[in-house]
């Protein structure tokens, strides 16, 4: 059986990996990220994705494709804020077209085209996982604070995905 984690060095991701390493439920695990590195333990392999370009995310399905079925894959990438022109909007007022694309990219499209092509690898008659990490503020039951329009709308268009 293997694994997929798809943001594997953030730290979501990283703990998930680890997690997933040290309970050695899976042969392989496999550790995708932008940079393609990471220090992990025996079991994991390391590999490179950009879920903003559809061939990575073609190229990194033909390489699972060749390692067997995927039972497990969770897509535990997100952005809310870029630390320099990307801040999460605390009034309506804030809002910019260049901010929804960006957070958009990231946190929706990028997931779907994942599951575009990962699911296609993983078993259809036996137990399968796929996940992408949404947040409690996708909800859109959930907005008492308001703000972060951008973020909220990115992650309640991944929770209908």
């Amino acid at each position: 059986m293997s694994a997929v984690i798809i943001g594997a060095t953030g730290g979501i991701g990283r703990a998930l990996t680890l997690d997933l390493a040290e309970r050695g439920t899976y042969r392989t695990i496999h550790a995708l990220s932008r940079s393609g590195g990471g220090d992990w333990p025996k079991g994991v392999t390391p590999g490179k994705i950009d879920i903003l370009d559809e061939a990575s995310i073609e190229a990194a399905a033909a390489r699972l494709r060749e390692e067997g079925p995927v039972e497990f894959c969770i897509v535990a990438t997100g952005i809310l804020s870029d630390g320099d022109n990307l801040h999460p909007e605390k009034s309506w007022r804030q809002q910019s077209m260049a901010a929804y694309e960006q957070v958009f990219r990231l946190n929706t499209f990028g997931p779907g085209l994942v599951a575009k092509h990962i699911l296609p690898l993983m078993p259809r008659g036996e137990r399968a996982v796929f996940a992408a990490l949404s947040a409690r503020v996708g909800s859109i039951g959930d907005n008492g604070f308001g703000g972060w329009h951008a973020y909220r709308a990115s992650k309640a268009a991944l929770n209908m995905l």
